[in-house]
């Protein structure tokens, strides 16, 4: 099987962000905040949060935090029975619609959209890389098809803790975690700086450097 590195999935993320794959674009959505990129190649790209109302409309979801099962996320099941952080499947279904029919060859996504990759590669079961992953599964058997998807995620990032494990929540697929040299109290979200540890040699011994190893 083909495999994509990592430092080239970073790449891909961050020209989305940009804007300067626009020729490399075969098709795209821009649905209710919702962003998704097909590339030439065929790879799926997801980029992160980009708008004000994704923090409400999908990062917080609490609209249902009363509920005494929600702890503060709202969480509602899958068409698998899995139960997932309400904004993040909610996002993930809107991508799954444009991608289903595409078969991309890979998927790649950034912060809200590496909660997207995660549930999306699973369903389709495609070789996904996420990057600074939020924890989007609060069922803990493993699912079918979660073997296809890796997390990359540094130790200083708040995102990749949240909604907190104690809570229940969890990544789906392998995580592996990249420590800074310093922490100092500032996170670092920025997918620039997650390829920069990615090209370090300490980081390199302990994190595939492409997928699927």
């Amino acid at each position: 099987m083909t495999k994509l590195s990592l430092l080239d999935a970073t790449d891909l993320i961050e020209a989305s962000y940009a804007g300067t794959n626009k020729a490399d674009i075969h098709t795209e959505i821009d649905i209710q905040g919702v962003q998704a990129q097909f590339l030439n190649s065929g790879i799926l790209v997801i980029p992160g949060t980009n708008e004000f109302s994704d923090w409400f409309d999908f990062n917080l979801n609490v609209n249902n935090a009363n509920a005494p099962e929600s702890h503060g996320f709202e969480v509602v099941p899958g068409d698998s029975g899995a139960l997932w952080h309400a904004g993040f499947l909610e996002h993930a279904q809107i991508v799954y619609t444009f991608a289903k029919g595409l078969r991309p060859k890979f998927i790649v996504g950034h912060s809200l959209g590496a909660a997207s990759a995660q549930i999306v590669g699973t369903s389709l079961k495609v070789p996904t890389i996420a990057f600074a992953s939020p924890q989007t599964c609060r069922s803990s058997a493993r699912l079918h098809g979660e073997g296809w998807v890796v997390n990359i995620c540094r130790v200083d990032d708040t995102v990749c803790h949240v909604p907190p494990k104690f809570l229940g929540f969890r990544t789906v697929g392998s995580r592996y975690w990249m420590q800074p040299d310093e922490l100092d109290g500032d996170e670092d979200h920025r997918i620039t700086n997650y390829r920069e540890l990615l090209k370090l040699k300490r980081i390199k011994d302990r994190v595939p450097q492409s997928w699927p190893r």
